[in-house]
């Protein structure tokens, strides 16, 4: 069997069942080809054999290859190889480790998604992709974070290959196609749920960023609705990167937040300000009430015992659906990608312990 790639010392399962697939999904190990053995595998990667079975057994979960006991693993006789070339572009390097999970179950989806139906998928940097796509290496691009600077938006914008973007709020002003959650009715759920005589006013909590910016102006035009004045309306902004730099913040916000209902514009803010508000000794849900955006908890991200955060958020699982189901749709159709189509994914409104109980 060849592998074009050079071994390397301590690769993990996961990367080894990486080289093997765009190996077949590239055409380079054809239909029938035989596989190595996990035992060959291990010395040529030089890990442990059940390293090296793991990676086998991924592929063979992925359909890849066929295992037999007595005569080895196999490349599926009626594997097809890949229709598209796709790039992928998450950086989520560029977030806290809370968010990386979220974008991880985004990115795995995708992933996914896209094997089944025969895709190639290749990993690029914010550095390598527009070379990459002006030179026509890929068929198209999913990025589900493009902080651009002008010069790359205006040489991507030459592109002639379906670009998917996600990880905005709000809808862009690109030619570019745009998966996007739609907050607005879940945000709305928990401010309809608001009774405005049980406070004494509202603290709204935001980070200055893009998206944090868009939450926080929905946020306030929905707390108007629920009855809210401007000097009802405490408006706080956190540190976006440096979130130990909060911590006197929500100290600050817990001497004086009784009887004020809490509204924070993303789920690390509401996880940190909370730890804070317990230390002080504030009573969630009676003292004072808070929700959140977010929803992080549905990829695992769980700071207490149980879930605390009553949030609006969207399922990250069924974003990263709607993103490559959109990209499919601009492959396969000239008039699809002619135009450039936005996706909506409903976000969801999730009633936890911390807001909504009844205050005495």
């Amino acid at each position: 069997m060849e592998i074009a790639l050079k071994s390397k010392i301590g690769r993990k399962a996961g990367s080894i069942t990486e080289i093997l697939r765009d190996q077949i999904n590239g055409g380079v190990l054809k239909p029938g080809t035989k596989i190595m053995s996990a035992r060959e595998l291990s010395r040529h990667f030089q890990v442990s054999l059940v390293t090296a079975n793991k990676a086998l057994m991924q592929l063979a979960q992925e359909e890849l290859i066929v295992r037999n006991d007595r005569s080895g693993s196999f490349v599926r006789k009626n594997h097809k190889v890949e229709t598209y070339k796709i790039g992928f572009v998450d950086n989520i390097n560029v977030f806290r480790a809370e968010i990386q999970a979220s974008c991880g179950l985004y990115r795995d989806t995708c992933i996914k998604m896209l094997y089944e139906n025969d895709c190639h998928v290749r990993f690029l940097t914010e550095k390598e992709i527009v070379d990459a796509v002006l030179e026509h290496e890929f068929d198209g691009l999913l990025c589900y974070y493009s902080g651009w600077d002008d010069e790359t938006m205006a040489r991507m914008k030459k592109a002639k290959v379906p670009l998917v973007l996600g990880r905005y709020d709000f809808i862009l002003n690109t030619p570019f196609h745009q998966v996007l959650p739609d907050i607005y009715g879940a945000v709305f759920e928990v401010f309809r749920r608001i009774k405005r005589e049980q406070f004494d006013g509202l603290i709204l909590v935001y980070e200055n960023h893009e998206n944090c910016l868009y939450r926080r102006d929905v946020a306030l035009e929905l707390a108007h609705r629920a009855g809210f004045e401007d000097a009802d309306i405490e408006l706080v902004k956190a540190a976006h990167r440096e979130v130990e730099m909060n911590y006197p913040l929500w100290q600050d916000i817990s001497r004086h937040c009784r009887r004020k209902f809490i509204y924070t514009c993303g789920d690390v803010m509401a996880s940190g300000l909370i730890r804070v508000l317990q230390e002080s000794g504030v009573e969630l849900g009676t003292e004072t009430q808070l929700a959140s955006l977010g929803n992080l908890e549905d990829s695992g991200y769980q700071p207490f015992e149980e879930p605390t955060i009553t949030g609006a958020g969207t399922c990250y699982r069924e974003y990263g659906k709607a993103a490559v189901r959109l990209l499919l749709r601009a492959l396969e159709s000239q008039e699809e990608n002619r135009v450039s189509q936005i996706v909506r994914v409903p976000a969801i409104f999730k009633k936890r312990k911390t807001a909504f109980v009844q205050q005495p």
